[in-house]
């Protein structure tokens, strides 16, 4: 029987019915699962820890990384990990580790659910289910498990808050499709792996965000910003006659600070050459984020900025699929 490293980070399938997360002992956590879903026992023999138990709009990136650098300390005594983790981050955490584990070899299967097992109604006991399942199948990806599918972590996002079909990879085809039976892409696994050496170490945290909305003001980056996130509208368009955006633009490009444009649509990609406002981007310095997620551009963005990667380095990694994202 496979051996699985289940990994309790917090979130909603292992609160109480009060909304409060548990407090969790890894022995009687996973007696209390076992008991919820009994089935578990048919599938594997799992081995329950407790890295953190936080709500995931509580968690840093330095929790997903020492979460990295404990699933890699762990795994060679394990056929496959899976993480219960919180929905609200768990698309940047899954784009993190997508990343820093590309090349682990095995299976990390990331779950979670919208209400809590001990509901009565609950996706948490399919879920679960299902991501330990996979965990046990040897295929060597990244991936969250929710609903009725495994999504490859780098290329996904959250859509929803109260569907149990909650997350999507709007750019990319699920890795698995789960019904009655349980089918898994040909193409699972099957991917070029290129993440760079020296990631993980840091995760640079200056970073600013910005969702334009027609007449925004654009305001400066604050004082010591490494790097520049602007969601553009559609394919990479900017109101770029607007004064106060080029000077954002030439502040960033004077001070050697990258200014990545990802989209805020859920799918497509952005193309700088496709409009002449976007061409006006890319002249100004913007580096195109291509059809990578929102998440998964914050992630190689604040990876190669923690590393201490320049301009060059961050547009060259931007044009370049690390672990099978889109691009």
């Amino acid at each position: 029987m496979a051996r699985i490293l289940l990994l309790h980070t917090g979130g909603t399938l292992g609160m109480a019915p009060s909304g409060e997360p548990s407090s969790l002992a890894p022995g009687p956590y996973l007696d209390h699962v076992l008991e919820r879903v009994p089935e578990l026992r048919d599938l594997a023999e799992l081995k329950v820890e407790v890295p953190f138990n936080r709500d995931s709009a509580s968690l840093e990136p330095e929790h997903i990384l020492e979460l990295a650098r404990h699933i890699r300390e762990r795994a060679a005594s394990f056929d496959g990990v899976v993480i219960i983790h919180g929905t609200d981050t768990m698309a940047f955490t899954a784009s993190l580790l997508g990343f820093l584990l590309a090349d682990l070899g095995k299976p990390v299967a990331i779950t979670g659910s919208q209400r809590p097992l001990a509901y009565v109604r609950s996706d948490a006991r399919e879920n679960l289910v299902d991501a330990v399942d996979l965990a046990t199948r040897g295929v060597n990806e990244v991936g969250i498990v929710f609903g009725t599918r495994w999504l490859r972590g780098v290329a996904t996002d959250k859509l929803s808050v109260h569907r149990y079909e909650a997350f999507d990879s709007p750019n990319l085809p699920p890795l698995a499709e789960i019904g009655m039976d349980l089918t898994i892409h040909p193409d699972a696994g099957v991917f070029a792996r290129q993440v760079p050496a020296g990631l993980g170490g840091r995760f640079e945290h200056a970073l600013m965000v910005y969702r334009p909305f027609p007449g925004m003001p654009w305001h400066l980056p604050a004082e010591g910003t490494q790097g520049v996130l602007i969601e553009t509208y559609g394919a990479g368009n900017l109101p770029m006659e607007r004064t106060d955006l080029l000077g954002l633009m030439r502040h960033c490009r004077d001070r050697a600070i990258p200014v990545v444009a990802t989209t805020q649509c859920a799918s497509g990609s952005v193309d700088l050459e496709a409009y002449a406002l976007g061409r006006a981007l890319g002249l100004e310095g913007g580096i195109s984020a291509g059809r990578h997620t929102r998440w998964a551009t914050l992630a190689k963005l604040g990876l190669l900025l923690g590393a201490g990667a320049g301009i060059e380095a961050v547009r060259e990694a931007f044009g370049t699929s690390w672990a099978g994202e889109p691009i």
